[in-house]
């Protein structure tokens, strides 16, 4: 590309990976999907399962093919896992303070649960039941959190990647049974606070986290996840009259108590400690070099505006240090 810098050049190229990313994982989705439907036909298996073994697949492919692309620099390294296990705690205590709100003001109230007007009704299959949420919520943040939002964000700054992937979250989810424009609104900024949560822990395993403690805890709880009636337990909550409040049947993501929770969420991952060491992801790395990892306690505007440019210095080791 002649009278294009070096530097242009490099966002263009990456922007052209992240379009990559996402056909090639969409095409091997619709692959797994069909062989997967000579063997199951519950429609949440055949969404998540085929995701998730598409997105493995591409990101293996990336991280075998591009010279700057590793495990550790997507948010991957195992090293990172635990932080997994404070997410889940963090998105499960979020909902149920909302649902603990939602009844102190009787804006739903526990009632008797209806069998036929379950759609999954895993109660006589927990572990099965768990399980797909589990891989549910994994699949869609390795997909959207993974190397997609790297490559977004190294072509178009972190901020502007984390945008951009939230959007994609949101339109994910506009098919779904009782959407509502609150509910996009709701899930675009959970999509932020999962994307936020990529670049203050460096690492995606919080972020799973999040999604799958928060979808976990709706479920136990008798709330509609993000419009469709999943069941583990004898509980149910029903909305009284104030949809625009708790969600109605769309679950928690369409009222305003749930744009609340978010913003909460946002403000703890705000908070949340920077891991110590150095750490890169793909998106610091500049054509030439790194840029050195954020010390805990560090500037999040530095990091939401950084385009991977500034220099790294010699012997700083990639994957050190404890996560959070």
């Amino acid at each position: 590309m002649p009278g294009l810098s070096d530097r242009l050049k490099q966002r263009l190229w990456d922007l052209l990976l992240a379009n990559l990313t996402l056909v090639a994982t969409l095409f091997a989705m619709i692959v797994a999907s069909g062989l997967l439907r000579a063997v199951t036909d519950n429609r949440i298996a055949l969404n998540a399962i085929p995701l998730l073994v598409a997105t493995l697949a591409v990101t293996a492919t990336g991280v075998a093919l591009h010279p700057s692309l590793t495990w550790a620099s997507l948010g991957l390294s195992p090293r990172t896992l635990r932080g997994a296990a404070w997410g889940v705690l963090v998105g499960a205590s979020g909902c149920a303070i909302a649902v603990a709100i939602a009844l102190s003001f009787q804006w739903a109230e526990w009632t008797a649960l209806d069998p036929s007007g379950i759609r999954f009704d895993w109660r006589d299959f927990k572990v099965a039941g768990l399980a797909l949420l589990v891989v549910g919520a994994c699949a869609e943040e390795l997909f959207v959190r993974g190397m997609l939002l790297q490559f977004l964000g190294r072509s178009i700054g972190a901020a502007g990647g984390i945008a951009a992937t939230s959007l994609a979250f949101a339109l994910m989810h506009v098919g779904n049974p009782s959407v509502t424009w609150i509910a996009q609104l709701n899930t675009a900024l959970f999509g932020a606070v999962f994307g936020l949560t990529v670049l203050r822990s460096r690492a995606i395993w919080l972020a799973c986290g999040l999604h799958v403690g928060w979808n976990v805890a709706q479920v136990a709880l008798g709330v509609n996840v993000s419009g469709i009636t999943i069941r583990l337990t004898d509980l149910h909550l029903e909305p009284r009259g104030v949809d625009w409040l708790f969600g109605g049947d769309y679950g928690l993501e369409g009222g305003i108590l749930a744009t609340g929770v978010a913003l909460a969420l946002a403000a703890v991952v705000w908070a949340w400690p920077g891991p110590r060491g150095t750490r890169p992801l793909y998106w610091h790395r500049a054509a030439t070099s790194p840029v050195p990892a954020r010390p805990a306690g560090g500037s999040l505007f530095r990091d939401l505006s950084t385009d991977g440019s500034a220099p790294r210095r010699d012997g700083e080791d990639s994957d050190s240090g404890p996560t959070s």
